[in-house]
């Protein structure tokens, strides 16, 4: 691992041939949902020849351990806290000066990296959108500001998570924009191996315990119904936050208490146990595709939705959506009616986990890797500072 300090610079080789020299810039690895992306993207990137260098800007984190001795990477870290600012233009002229070749890809996770993305010189520059807010918060105008002052052009350099996450974005930056949806990559169980069962009363919720999240309170209301159907039922809440005492408080007084089983903090490491001989799963984002992809149907969740309302299964939502797509039009149905679909017959049951299976891999990670490297190759145009 390098380090660098704001008078400190680095020297860098660029191979021969079209896409082989990557740059990444986040602020740090520490863990979190994009920390664990860009651990994804470098460990795809090093399998397939890519030369990487990692660029974190506010320190390092935990997850350099799992990126230190792959084949091929460079991480360059800041480690210099006495002062974090940084002169924009000289900096770019000191990198110009010091690294002669262009990356043939520069890649960022925020407007502020996308910002700092301008320090370095690249044949294609590119910047990944994850929140729906993103591009509409306050503590991040002047960012995008600069933006515009540097590259008028910058936001069609982005690309989208979801989009939903597409669409809030271009409300806020105040333009329509064709860019391409780039999702969370994804390994799932193989398709000899899945953890579904359809005699299974399991159900299973992964995520953090926010009060937005509200299907982690209304499925203990549901749960109340199910056991009277059927007593073997189930639900498994796995996660930790701030709504964990109102909800520990709501299962206490609830007549389907027994079973009701709060699991507490979840690492990605016990998800392969937390998913084992589950009938269907209840919640979104990468959790739901990750269990669709091992053949348990999804039931989506809505934001603060208090009424048990749902857009279906995961195979029902529009391309690359993982939860709430906050479409005005969406078609939307009782998520104890959609329990019921399951239970209705085992044939059904076995057409909708095919169908989770069939929406999750749009999510695999070498299809949506290989549709990246696509994306980036398409466009050979890009903006120079320098």
């Amino acid at each position: 691992m390098n380090t660098f300090n704001n008078a400190q610079f680095f020297d860098f080789e660029k191979p021969k041939g079209s896409i082989k020299s990557i740059a990444l810039i986040h602020k740090n690895m520490k863990p979190g949902g994009i920390e664990m992306l860009v651990v994804k993207m470098v460990k795809w990137f090093s399998a397939h020849d890519y030369k990487v260098t990692l660029f974190l800007y506010s320190s390092g984190g935990p997850l350099l351990r799992e990126l230190e001795s792959l084949e091929g990477v460079t991480i360059v870290v800041d480690e210099d806290t006495s002062d974090p600012t940084i002169n924009l233009w000289l900096a770019t002229k000191m990198l110009s000066r010091r690294i002669e070749e262009k990356f043939d890809l520069v890649y960022s996770f925020g407007p502020m990296s996308f910002l700092l993305s301008y320090l370095l010189p690249a044949r294609k520059r590119m910047s990944g959108v994850y929140s729906p807010d993103s591009y509409a918060q306050k503590g991040i105008g002047g960012a995008v500001k600069a933006l515009k002052l540097i590259d008028p052009k910058f936001a069609q350099k982005l690309m989208f998570m979801t989009p939903s996450i597409k669409e809030r974005t271009e409300n806020a930056i105040g333009q329509p924009l064709e860019n391409a949806i780039f999702p969370l990559p994804l390994d799932f169980c193989t398709a000899m191996n899945p953890l579904s069962n359809s005699e299974s009363r399991r159900i299973v919720s992964i995520g953090q315990l926010a009060r937005f999240r509200t299907y982690n309170y209304y499925m203990i209301d549901i749960m109340e119904r199910l056991i009277q159907i059927d007593p073997e039922f189930t639900y498994h809440i796995y996660g930790t936050g701030q709504g964990e005492d109102s909800l520990r408080k709501k299962i206490a007084n609830s007549p389907a208490r027994d079973h009701i089983f709060m699991h507490g903090k979840f690492k990605p490491s016990h998800k392969k146990a937390a998913l084992q001989n589950t009938f269907c799963f209840v919640g979104m984002g990468v959790p739901l595709i990750e269990a669709a992809g091992c053949g348990i149907p999804g039931i989506v969740g809505k934001v603060n939705d208090r009424f048990g309302l749902t857009e279906g299964f995961l195979h029902q939502l529009p391309p690359y959506e993982s939860g709430d797509s906050s479409s005005e039009t969406s078609e939307l149905f009782s998520v104890e009616e959609q329990i019921m679909k399951l239970l209705s017959s085992k044939e059904e049951y076995n057409r909708i986990s095919k169908r989770e299976r069939m929406k999750a891999n749009e999510f695999e990670s070498n299809h949506v890797m290989e549709n990246f490297i696509k994306e980036a190759e398409f466009n050979k145009v890009s903006f120079r500072l320098h």
